[in-house]
């Protein structure tokens, strides 16, 4: 079937970009509720307000508009190190600083999160991303606790599992809410203060 003719870009480039936007946003959407294949080129540009044409001429087809969502997930070690940076007068003042920003991080990433779960068996690739996002924040924990081992301010322990324990908690806890509608019986500002507990008692333990 021959491709449709495909006009030039028009308009100024922020009309374009708010454009391009629009489409990625509503197939965000579409593909977190319906899939991959659900979120059909149609239903995408009658929920971003434009007609297929103009999907075409912004990108090549539908999987370029899924790989262009699933990029976001990927530059996220940035993100995650900036919430650690400064002096901190202590442990847990880091701790709440970072589980804050890595929570509101999957938050803002909910939709692209859901269509990586939703498409994992026929798109094994964005399993890989899927995951890259909780692995490397373990990663960047990590790396901080370490940090303040090497400078005195904790007990050498193992920092990897800590890290991997307190990341697993608001990963958890975002799946619970966003994936499966479970209702926790904490709130958010508790299950921070409670995960610091549990981190800064258990690595500050002297018994071993």
């Amino acid at each position: 079937m021959d491709q449709p003719h495909i006009e030039p870009p028009q308009g100024g480039k922020g009309e374009e970009q708010e454009t391009r936007e629009r489409i990625l946003a509503a197939a965000s959407q579409l593909m977190a509720k319906k899939g991959y294949k659900g979120a059909t080129t149609r239903k995408i540009s009658e929920l971003a307000g434009v007609n297929e044409v103009t999907i075409f001429r912004h990108f090549k087809n539908k999987e370029t508009i899924l790989e262009e969502l699933l990029k976001g997930i990927l530059n996220i070690r940035q993100q995650l190190e900036n919430h650690l940076h400064g002096e901190f007068s202590e442990l847990r003042e880091m701790l709440r600083r970072y589980a804050h920003g890595y929570y509101d991080m999957l938050v803002e990433r909910k939709e692209v999160l859901m269509i990586c779960m939703i498409e994992a068996d026929n798109h094994p690739e964005v399993i890989k991303l899927f995951s890259s996002l909780p692995v490397t924040a373990v990663e960047v924990l990590c790396n901080k606790l370490q940090e303040f081992q090497d400078q005195g301010h904790l007990p050498k322990k193992d920092s990897f599992t800590a890290a991997l324990m307190f990341v697993s908690t608001f990963f958890y806890a975002f799946m619970a809410k966003h994936r499966v509608n479970l209702a926790l019986d904490l709130d958010e500002e508790q299950l921070v203060e409670n995960a610091c507990d549990i981190l800064i008692n258990g690595i500050t333990d002297k018994r071993n």
